[in-house]
């Protein structure tokens, strides 16, 4: 290697972590990254990095020990095993960005395998105080809409990124449809629209005067909302109806449990409505034990079919020589 080329090196590991970051948001954007992912790195760099290394500081000060005892520290402190795997996969790609440009030596990282738990969901009591519509009389505009807002969320099973990018004009109540223009995998798709759902987006939409170009769920100001307010307006919404908010995106969770609760065992037509690409993604938004699903399981169950079979032909043969 030559001399100009290996000072040209050193120099770029004299960049600053804030500033390498940056370029690398553009370079995710350039690449066709979605909507929704370029969020959540610019979420991830405001909220999580800060906690690895200072981001003012110089790329070389990111390093595999301190990425390491972060994650150390994670474990200690009760974090669970979704949260650290999630904050190694979105450190890894940024600093593979750097390993790739030279501005970081390479290390290695893994991903540490965890142990995937259940996904938590509201429970139907819950539920039941939050569907409770509030009187239009007395509520103010946010009450009103975060109660739609879950409604929507509960009839959809929609992400909150998708949730945010929905217009007005994608609900389509002709058809019984709602159009997901912003989807994780860079596709759309239509779910059908519920019929206690399209009562509740009719009255909504007019009330609020919201026209066919408009976002569905918009500010005051009809702006988009970020992800933080949305956040906030169910959150206090929860805590008026004195229920623990769990997160926005358990109305998926909830969504995806209870599609199989009541009846339905067709698993590729939840994946369907979820939008997943790959069926294992469905199975872990299926928040049931086996037992509760025992009834079902013995009903297939290879062992018990055979065994009826057999028991059913050993009653005819009997029942033939008897005859004889």
């Amino acid at each position: 290697m030559s001399r100009k080329k290996l000072i040209d090196i050193v120099k770029k590991r004299d960049r600053s972590i804030k500033e390498i970051y940056e370029e690398y948001l553009k370079h995710c954007i350039s690449i066709g990254q979605s909507e929704g992912t370029i969020e959540s790195k610019k979420l991830f760099f405001r909220y999580s990095l800060p906690k690895i290394v200072k981001v003012d500081d110089k790329i070389s000060t990111f390093t595999k020990d301190k990425l390491d005892n972060h994650i150390i520290w994670m474990r200690k402190s009760g974090y669970s095993g979704n949260y650290y795997q999630t904050l190694i996969i979105k450190s890894k790609a940024f600093l593979t960005y750097c390993f790739n440009h030279h501005y970081l030596k390479k290390f290695e990282i893994k991903i540490p395998i965890i142990t995937q738990k259940k996904k938590e969901i509201y429970h139907e009591d819950e539920l039941i105080k939050l569907l409770k519509k509030p009187n239009l009389r007395t509520c103010l505009v946010g009450e009103y809409k975060s109660w739609v807002t879950i409604n929507f969320c509960l009839g959809t099973g929609c992400r909150a990124a998708t949730l945010l990018n929905v217009l007005v004009k994608d609900v389509n109540f002709q058809e019984k449809s709602i159009l997901f223009r912003h989807m994780k995998a860079h596709k759309q798709i239509t779910v059908p629209l519920s019929p206690t759902l399209e009562n509740v987006l009719m009255e909504y939409i007019e009330l609020l005067d919201l026209k066919d170009d408009d976002l569905l769920f918009p500010k005051l100001d009809k702006k988009k909302m970020s992800y933080d307010t949305l956040h906030q307006e169910i959150d206090n919404y929860c805590k008026h109806r004195y229920i623990k908010m769990r997160g926005i995106n358990v109305y998926r969770n909830t969504f995806a449990t209870l599609f199989i609760k009541n009846g339905n065992k067709n698993i590729y037509l939840l994946q369907k409505l979820l939008g997943h690409a790959d069926i294992k993604q469905t199975e872990r938004y299926i928040n049931l034990l086996p037992l509760e699903m025992k009834e079902d399981i013995n009903k297939y169950n290879p062992l018990d079919v055979l065994s009826h079979k057999r028991l059913k032909l050993n009653r005819s043969n009997k029942g033939g020589r008897r005859q004889c």
